[in-house]
């Protein structure tokens, strides 16, 4: 035994002269450092949004912290969309250096007004950010904040920040809170219905169908079988589908604060296009298209229940 202890006192002395040098980085390995973000402008100062993706350019404004657009249209917001769109600038990181201190662009495919965002903060400060080709390895893009370095960015994070117009335009044509609603009358052809809550306390409704009681669940899924459509076109305005065909009603009556709110939604037909339905808002000036086959699902949940009813 006593002749293992010098090579045991080696191997001590050489496990604590490692551990130490690993402390100390004496092998010189850098800690790396945290990724850069895109940009570090403030997005709670962000007063203009201008975001360009080849042929489509289109701009927001925000005025006593609501959000606007302005270019191409004036089109509903969907501010949940851009808050998020924001939170997702913030996070972006770039990657590394492509050059420095580039004297020609043009090879990188970079121009902001083509492709790129451009920041206004409520002082009139400029921020851009111009979004070029893609590079070889064909997972990022070349990228340029204010005429700086030329470097990379992540192309799902390009995707995420030159989003479809329609991410941020409001696209669903119908609006209330369950908690206010006390009655939905539906009738499309020969489909017809009528939702009601019959309890003035929100928190025990007494939900019927066609004068038939149904549970809150059942209540919940015909109500939702309308409010959850959504677009995935842009609207347009009201005042051009005056004179086409109607296709059907809905009549909503809601309750909040003891006062009780009455609209129409108002379904036309497209004059071009069969598979689709221009939902009115009463007093809005924009139609939001929808599907036929969206509407017919509206209509099954109603039926379901009914059927359910008629079973018991």
């Amino acid at each position: 035994m006593k002749k293992y202890i010098p090579t045991l006192i080696l191997v001590l002395v050489f496990a604590g002269g490692l551990g130490y040098a690993l402390s100390q980085n004496i092998f010189g390995k850098e800690e790396e450092a945290p990724a850069a973000k895109l940009t570090t402008i403030d997005t709670s100062k962000v007063a203009g949004i201008r975001i360009a993706n080849g042929d489509l350019t289109y701009q927001l404004v925000k005025n006593d912290d609501e959000w606007s657009f302005t270019e191409p249209e004036k089109y509903p917001i969907n501010p949940y969309a851009v808050d998020s769109w924001l939170e997702t600038l913030s996070a972006t990181e770039q990657g590394s250096v492509v050059e420095e201190a580039p004297e020609d662009v043009s090879g990188y495919g970079l121009d902001v007004a083509k492709k790129g965002i451009t920041l206004t903060e409520g002082n009139g400060t400029v921020v851009t950010i111009a979004i070029g080709d893609n590079l070889p390895t064909g997972n990022a893009n070349y990228a340029r904040i204010d005429g700086g370095s030329v470097v990379q960015i992540d192309s799902n994070a390009v995707s995420s920040l030159l989003p479809s117009i329609t991410t941020l335009v409001d696209t669903t044509p119908f609006e209330w809170d369950d908690a206010d609603l006390k009655e939905l009358t539906y009738k499309r052809g020969s489909a017809a219905w009528t939702l009601s809550n019959s309890s003035s306390d929100a928190a025990s409704p007494v939900w019927t169908l066609n004068g038939q009681s149904i549970e809150a669940n059942d209540a919940a899924t015909v109500s939702g079988s309308l409010k959850y459509i959504a677009s995935d076109r842009l609207p347009v305005k009201a005042s051009t589908l005056v004179s086409a065909k109607d296709d059907f009603t809905l009549k909503l009556i809601t309750t909040a604060d003891g006062k009780e709110t009455a609209q129409t939604y108002t379904g036309k037909k497209d004059p071009d296009i069969d598979t689709l339905v221009w939902v009115i808002p009463q007093g809005s000036e924009w139609a939001y298209a929808v599907k036929q086959d969206d509407l017919k699902t509206a209509e099954t949940p109603a039926a379901r229940a009914s059927s359910a009813i008629n079973a018991l």
